[in-house]
């Protein structure tokens, strides 16, 4: 089982994101905005970060590089969700740090598959 600390300000996508990393046998740990997806991501060491982009307070993109500085968090998967899902924004986010983006409205098994590819590889 690993931590997954899930960044997310819309109720209903951080209940169905919560949903499948708990079913997936993950511990779900959750921020619903940029500022305490920092303090939770240094309190909690998550294995994966699942991070919407934009976010109240402070957005994903400034997550992810606030992120990338410290050192136990620069090989961490950090997976951008976004509803915005054109070419330059999957660019931009993954230019930022993010390992991965999965474009909005996403299907359970495309994020459990994104859980299983990422959390394998650290065990």
């Amino acid at each position: 089982m690993a931590r997954v600390l899930i960044v997310e300000d819309e109720p209903n996508n951080l209940d169905l994101a919560r949903r499948i990393v708990t079913h997936a046998g993950h511990e779900a740990v959750v921020a619903i905005d940029g500022v305490s997806a920092l303090e939770v991501a240094e309190r909690d060491r998550p294995a994966l970060i699942l991070l919407d982009l934009q976010l109240p307070h402070l957005d994903g993109w400034t997550v992810v590089k606030t992120l990338r500085l410290r050192r136990w968090a620069r090989d961490l998967p950090i997976v951008a969700i976004s509803a915005s899902a054109t070419p330059g924004d999957e660019a931009i986010a993954l230019e930022a740090g993010c390992t991965e983006f999965v474009a909005k409205p996403y299907y359970p098994d495309g994020l459990r598959e994104v859980l299983e590819r990422h959390l394998t590889k650290k065990k």
